[in-house]
């Protein structure tokens, strides 16, 4: 099975095509609510040379050479840059400056995968069609904010419809490439995905969970005894106006709560223990379904809690995890016939490290 197409890739334009577009994904799903990173709005981590050479920090200097083709210094730190500025807000500034120097390393690999598979693929002659493109690039506008266009996006990570367009061919050259190489792998069967559950049984464990909303009236830092007690009465006339069908909890969340989850009528999603404070987590787990909670106490202000739902610990059945279980090992399967693939391009290349 394989991916989509990734927006979030394209958006940030990475100058290097993946070579490894296959979809392994894990049994977990991923939280498809991450907000992006606006590049815009980033701090510049590279303002420090990475790694430099002792001798020249020359972006024109050579650094390896594949094939008879060049990697200069220059384009592993474009890609450095970027890769700094997609992951700042997501890991603390200390801890991207220690995964700098295997950063770097792992760059210069990718790099030098991208270069014999640039040539695998024009080797092949490769093809998409104008209608390829233009359909993936409607996916990337599709995913931009509302309120925004897609050339703002653009101008705001610096780059332009142009370049964003070249990348997609790339990419979609790439993915069809890979496609090629392997047609021929079967699906995994039930009984591989039998064997893969019962020998994994952590991995489909649930955790209790808890679905609910929540209104915020939040505390400031100038707030007195005084103000905090009209705050709190303030919360207790908005919870009995719910209670008495006055207003519906949504519509109250909307129209009062501090919180950006007004937006969404107060909803937090679903959550597991351990991922909110102390007091609200005890609340909100303790609290019956459908019931407008009593008003609690944190950090951040006063809360009432509405809780949708209520899942007990437990654990996920081979039935309801057999498809993703084939997915998953269809695409092991896949991954590793691709890496075998990128593996033998490597062992019959040239590859020469110029300058350390």
């Amino acid at each position: 099975m394989f991916n989509k197409f990734s927006k979030t890739n394209v958006l940030t334009m990475l100058p290097i095509a993946t070579a490894l577009l296959l979809a392994c994904g894990g049994i977990a799903n991923a939280n498809p609510t991450d907000d992006p990173v606006d590049l815009s709005k980033t701090e510049d981590l590279f303002s420090q040379p990475i790694k430099p050479n002792p001798l020249t920090t020359d972006p024109s200097t050579v650094m390896i050479r594949v094939n008879g083709e060049d990697i200069t210094r220059g384009e592993i730190n474009e890609v450095m840059k970027q890769t700094m500025q997609q992951m700042a807000g997501r890991v603390p500034p200390e801890k991207l400056q220690q995964m700098q120097a295997k950063m770097y390393d792992n760059i210069k690999e990718q790099l030098i995968t991208k270069k014999l598979m640039d040539a695998a693929i024009a080797k092949a002659n490769v093809v998409v069609t104008d209608e390829d493109v233009t359909n993936a690039l409607n996916e990337v506008r599709a995913s931009v904010p509302p309120g925004k266009t897609l050339e703002e996006a653009l101008a705001a990570s610096g780059t332009t419809i142009e370049k964003l367009t070249a990348n997609i061919k790339e990419q979609l050259k790439t993915r069809k490439f890979l496609e090629s190489k392997v047609e021929g792998i079967s699906d995994a069967t039930e009984a591989e995905a039998k064997e893969f559950y019962d020998s994994n049984p952590d991995k489909f464990k649930k955790p209790e969970t808890v679905t609910a909303s929540h209104i915020l009236i939040k505390f400031e830092d100038t707030d007195t005894d005084e103000t905090k007690a009209a705050k709190k009465a303030k919360l207790e006339k908005i919870r009995a106006d719910i209670i008495s069908g006055t207003n519906t909890f949504e519509e109250a969340a909307t129209k009062y709560s501090d919180c950006p989850s007004k937006a969404r009528g107060g909803s937090l999603g679903t959550f597991k223990k351990g991922q909110m404070v102390p007091e609200f987590e005890v609340a909100a787990f303790s609290q019956e379904k459908g019931e407008i909670g009593d008003i609690i106490e944190t950090q951040f202000g006063y809360h009432i809690i509405k809780v949708t739902d209520h899942q007990e610990e437990g654990t996920v059945s081979f039935e309801d995890a057999k498809d993703q279980i084939i997915t998953y090992l269809t695409g092991q399967k896949k991954q590793e016939a691709v890496t075998a693939y990128i593996k033998s391009l490597r062992d019959a290349a040239t590859i020469e490290v110029v300058t350390e």
